[in-house]
């Protein structure tokens, strides 16, 4: 297991900053896999019928 460190430091963030903060961490990563490739097997999967016009 990783290694625990405890801190009974705080700083006072704005909630924009750690959003931007979070955000930064999060980018590019897929936090729903399985959801994504259903997804993607839907749209793939799909069969589009061309609309008539009026």
């Amino acid at each position: 297991m990783g290694k625990i460190i405890k801190n009974d430091k705080y700083i006072k963030v704005s909630e924009a900053a750690l959003l931007s903060l979070v955000s930064s961490k999060l980018k590019e990563r897929v936090l729903f896999p399985k959801k994504v490739e259903t997804a993607k097997d839907f749209l793939n999967n799909l069969h589009l019928k061309p609309s008539k016009e009026v």
